[in-house]
Parts: structure tokens; C-alpha cells; sequence
């Protein structure tokens, strides 16, 4: 895809249906969320992957940054899932 002078253009659909080519609002290549967590952390980080030399702790703190909130957000919908069945399980037992 071709740069232009004032950003980067991208392919998108029009209104009609048809492929059209505009300027893009993003940036070529946008930061990596471990890269925006390692940047807060005060942590070396390399986006191309050259981090052989991050220790293994600064590595998880920035990897429980990322994961952590999702596991919890997780945990949380299991739980609401499995008290929604028991509910449903304890008005069926009563219609019985």
C-alpha cells in the first residue's frame, strides 16, 4: 500500500459498497499494549522482540498487568454464570 505525505493510507469500504483508498488516522506501526505497560513500569521492552536481556520478574509484571485484569473479569463472569444456573436449577426444583 502506498504512504502518502501527510499519513498512511488505508483501504476501507464506502457507503456504496465499493473498496476506496483514504488517508489514515492511525499510525503505521502502533505501540503494542506491553510496550504502553513496560513504558509505565519503567521497564525495557522492544517491540521486534529483542528482550533477552529483561530479567524474568520484570517480564511477569508485565505480563500480570495485561492478563491479570482480564483472569479477574473471567473469574467474575464464571461465577455470576454458575449462580445464574443454580437459580434456575432451585425455581425449577420448586415448580416440581
Amino acid at each position: 500500500m502506498a504512504e502518502a505525505a501527510g499519513g498512511h493510507r488505508v483501504k476501507t469500504i464506502g457507503p456504496d459498497g465499493k473498496l476506496r483508498v483514504v488517508e489514515g488516522m492511525a499510525p503505521a506501526k502502533p505501540e503494542s499494549a506491553a510496550k504502553i505497560v513496560a513504558d509505565k513500569l519503567h521497564v525495557d521492552y522492544n517491540d521486534d522482540g529483542s528482550n533477552a536481556q529483561m530479567k524474568a520478574s520484570d517480564a511477569g509484571r508485565i505480563g500480570g498487568n495485561l492478563g491479570g485484569p482480564m483472569v479477574r473479569k473471567m473469574v467474575h463472569l464464571a461465577r455470576q454464570e454458575m449462580a445464574n444456573q443454580h437459580v434456575e436449577s432451585l425455581i425449577r426444583a420448586t415448580k416440581k
